[in-house]
């Protein structure tokens, strides 16, 4: 009883370690972190069947999730800030933090600050140190994320190395640019000093703020500022718009560090996705012009080529996109040159070696660029990729690259090696609902590059098909009922037909049970009879 009684009354960031100081011991000299954990992670991510990458929630909410309202909760923590600012305590403090670890921020925060200024009665100098004590002591990542946000309402130039720090931590990074943002004369330059020690999200939420204010900063926004570890696709558009690509590859001749990083933006506006693609840069004739010209000579790999090769197919498709595209200087001669340029590119007679070395490569990114240009080249590149998956059953991309196949002996012969070679007693062990990420489940994935084109061979595979069915991944047995879905019932088979009545009873997700039970419902006629 005394003991419950003591972990009651002691503060939550008594014996416990601050983030700040965590982050600290992490930095190397080189300025970037170790690894990213933080001391948090077990009770933040408790009951959590997946965890986000570092800073992720936050940039999907921040750019996919509509801004949240202030709850009745957090108007009680504005109003306990606004008395703590008047009078500070500790009591209060612990109840502010407490609050703060559980409450549902998100997206919200921007609400809770401007509510927070309009307040009356608040203390702008104790405001400050708590947010000051929160970011630097805080021991739990919404606390210290609040605190930051709170630095961000006043000048912070004295807290320079606090925010650094912290947002070198990429689950933190957003929060400091914003504050940094707010709160400081030289902002920018702050900001370009923090982007080149974050890779993911961190850097998408500084190019996205970053001012190209200097020859400095557009240069590195077209040779490093598009690539990051989570898509290209969300940072091209503003490298090429706020770097100047279009003048940038105007010189007659460039270096190789530029035309990489032209070669990353141009593929990232061709791929479009979650952001502004190629139809939304305005200079995008006068850029891939110029970055064909330069190819013809600096194009020597496989990735620039993977490019050159989408431009042709760009420029090739005729769609209703050409009026729009027409008004943004595509004009119809502009077109069909540039269209002459690329062919003059493709067809030089060094890419099939080239394609044939990175297909036989074991560089995982050389043999992707060696099948991607195979493809478009009309080159075959099935027995190679075939040979290799044969030293190796559990390369799992190599699956979904072998079932892009019209050629029906060769997926009888890669089904007959997944059945021969992958462990299927291991994926077997009982339906759950997994995810299916991470190294324990690459056998499960492999199988998944299987199963998820077996609906368009009906009867094949179908001992494949029972193991989905019966995999600890939802995907799996998704993928399975695909199949089965689209097959007749008189191909499946007595093993199948087990399988699915004994998925039926005992199916954990929900969705994929109804699935199953309508399934059972549409082949009522064979179930009653192998029943």
């Amino acid at each position: 009883m005394v003991i419950f009684f003591n972990k009651a009354m002691r503060a939550p960031w008594e014996g416990e370690t601050s983030i700040y100081a965590y982050i600290q011991k992490q930095i190397q000299d080189e300025g970037r972190l170790i690894n990213t954990s933080l001391p948090d992670d077990e009770e933040y991510w408790a009951g959590s069947k997946m965890r986000w990458v570092a800073g992720g929630m936050d940039g999907a909410m921040g750019h996919h999730a509509a801004r949240g309202n202030l709850t009745d909760e957090l108007r009680e923590l504005v109003h306990q800030l606004a008395k703590q600012s008047r009078k500070p305590r500790r009591s209060l403090r612990k109840a502010i933090y407490r609050k703060l670890i559980k409450a549902d921020i998100g997206g919200k925060i921007d609400a809770v600050l401007e509510e927070l200024r309009k307040h009356p009665g608040v203390n702008p100098e104790h405001l400050l140190s708590e947010g000051k004590w929160l970011a630097e002591n805080g021991s739990h990542r919404n606390v210290v994320k609040f605190g930051i946000a709170l630095l961000g309402l006043f000048h912070n130039e004295h807290v320079k190395e606090l925010l650094l720090t912290l947002g070198k931590h990429e689950e933190f990074t957003l929060y400091a640019t914003v504050a940094i943002q707010n709160g400081m004369e030289d902002e920018n330059n702050v900001l370009f000093e923090l982007v080149k020690d974050v890779s993911g999200w961190g850097k998408i939420h500084i190019v996205e703020r970053l001012e190209p204010s200097t020859p400095e900063i557009k240069q590195w926004l077209l040779r490093k500022g598009c690539q990051n570890s989570v898509m290209n696709e969300y940072l091209a558009c503003i490298c090429a718009r706020n770097g100047e690509l279009h003048a940038a590859l105007s010189s007659e001749q460039v270096d190789s560090e530029l035309f990489e990083g032209a070669t990353d933006i141009i593929q990232a506006l061709l791929n479009g996705g979650p952001a502004e693609d190629i139809d939304d840069y305005e200079h995008a004739p006068q850029a891939i012009s110029n970055y064909l010209r330069l190819s013809y000579m600096m194009c020597n790999a496989l990735k620039p080529l993977s490019v050159i090769l989408e431009i042709r197919d760009l420029l090739s498709h005729t769609d209703e996109m050409w009026e729009k595209r027409t008004s943004m200087g595509w004009t119809e001669k502009l077109r069909m040159e540039i269209l002459a340029a690329s062919q003059r590119i493709i067809t030089l007679s060094k890419w099939e070696s080239l394609v044939i070395d990175a297909i036989n490569s074991t560089d995982r990114v050389d043999r992707y660029y060696g099948v991607v240009c195979a493809k478009k080249l009309g080159i075959d590149s099935w027995d190679a990729l075939y040979t290799q998956l044969l030293t190796n059953p559990l390369q799992e991309s190599l699956y979904y690259d072998l079932m892009k196949t019209d050629d029906l002996q060769r997926i009888k012969k890669l089904v007959q090696l997944a059945e021969d070679h992958l462990p299927l007693q291991e994926i077997s062990t009982g339906p759950k609902d997994e995810l299916g990420l991470g190294q324990d489940y690459v056998p499960h994935r492999c199988l998944l590059g299987i199963l998820q084109s077996l609906d368009e061979y009906e009867g094949m595979g179908k001992g494949l098909l029972a193991v989905g069915l019966n995999s600890p991944v939802t995907n799996n047995r998704n993928m399975a009922l695909k199949a089965l879905e689209a097959w007749e019932a008189s191909s499946w088979g007595n093993e199948l037909v087990i399988a699915l009545n004994q998925l039926a009873e005992i199916e954990p997700n929900e969705s994929v049970r109804e699935r199953v039970l309508r399934l059972k419902e549409v082949k009522y006629s064979l179930f009653t009879r192998e029943e």
